[in-house]
C-alpha cells in the first residue's frame, strides 16, 4: 500500500561502492511543484532533438529534498559527521558536504524519488518502475556490473 501522508523520514538504502557499506539516505516526499520542476529541467529541446540533462536537476532536487543519513554512514577528516542537530557529530554544513563530494548519493537519492527507480537489496539490479496503460511495469536497466 502506497500511503499518502507526506514525510521527511522517507529511506532508501544504497550499497556504496567508495566506502563498501550500505549508506541509508532519508528524503522528504516531494511536492508536484518539485516532481515538475524536476521533471521540466531533466528535458530540453535542442534544434530537432530532445536531450536529457540528468545529472543538474538530480543534484538541485536531490539537495532539496534529502533530510539526513544514517548515523555513522559518512564522516569527514576521520570523524563521524551527523545531519541530526542533537548529535554531537552534527555539521550545519552536511548537504554542502554531500553536493561536493557525495553527488552520487545526492543524484541517486532523486532517481529513486523522482524517476522511481528503485534498490533491489536481493542481486544489487537497479530497476525502472513505470506505467503502461495504467499497470505498473518494470524492467532491469541494462547496466554493467563492475
Amino acid at each position: 500500500m502506497r500511503d499518502l501522508k507526506k514525510s521527511d523520514r522517507n529511506r532508501v538504502v544504497f550499497n556504496d561502492t567508495v566506502s563498501g557499506t550500505k549508506i541509508g539516505v532519508y528524503y522528504a516526499t516531494p511536492t508536484a511543484a518539485q516532481v515538475k520542476g524536476y521533471r521540466q529541467a531533466s528535458i530540453r529541446r535542442q534544434g530537432n532533438k530532445v536531450v536529457m540533462n540528468t545529472f543538474d536537476p538530480a543534484l538541485k532536487y536531490g539537495l532539496e529534498i534529502i533530510t539526513g543519513f544514517d548515523e555513522g554512514v559518512f564522516g569527514y577528516d576521520g570523524q563521524p559527521i551527523s545531519a541530526d542537530p542533537i548529535s554531537p557529530h552534527f555539521r550545519q554544513d552536511w548537504k554542502m558536504l554531500l553536493a561536493e563530494t557525495a553527488s552520487d548519493i545526492v543524484t541517486l537519492v532523486a532517481q529513486v524519488a523522482f524517476d522511481g527507480v528503485r534498490m533491489d537489496n536481493g542481486d544489487g539490479a537497479l530497476s525502472f518502475e513505470g506505467e503502461k496503460d495504467g499497470e505498473v511495469i518494470e524492467e532491469a536497466l541494462p547496466l554493467a556490473k563492475s
